[in-house]
């Protein structure tokens, strides 16, 4: 149902702010779909103070995430974390969705 290209598609990143403590990132070509859903994952982490997005014009599918986590974590890792966990569910439904679509 699903190719392996677009299972593997790679999202294209531009730092706007890094701090110990504070990532800020533009994820190019991505919308409300995609980061509500990282946004979401990311506040279920311990580590994360607070986790947020922004998409600045809505015909431009561009968003900026914005992530801020207590001292002993890393933002990098907070999101390293998410990511996975998102590549996790997104594999689980993928999953299920080529079972159910399987001619029985």
């Amino acid at each position: 149902m699903t190719t392996k290209q677009e299972r593997g598609r790679r999202l294209n990143l531009k730092m706007l702010l890094k701090s110990k403590n504070e990532l800020k990132l533009e994820i190019q070509g991505e919308g409300h779909t995609f980061c509500n859903l990282l946004q979401w994952v990311l506040l279920q982490d311990r580590g994360v103070e607070m986790a947020g997005y922004d998409v600045p014009h809505p015909l431009v599918p561009n968003a900026v995430l914005y992530i801020k986590t207590k001292r002993e974590t890393s933002p990098e890792k907070a999101l390293e974390r998410a990511l996975a966990k998102v590549g996790e569910m997104s594999n689980e439904f993928l999953q299920k969705l080529d079972k159910a679509a399987a001619p029985s």
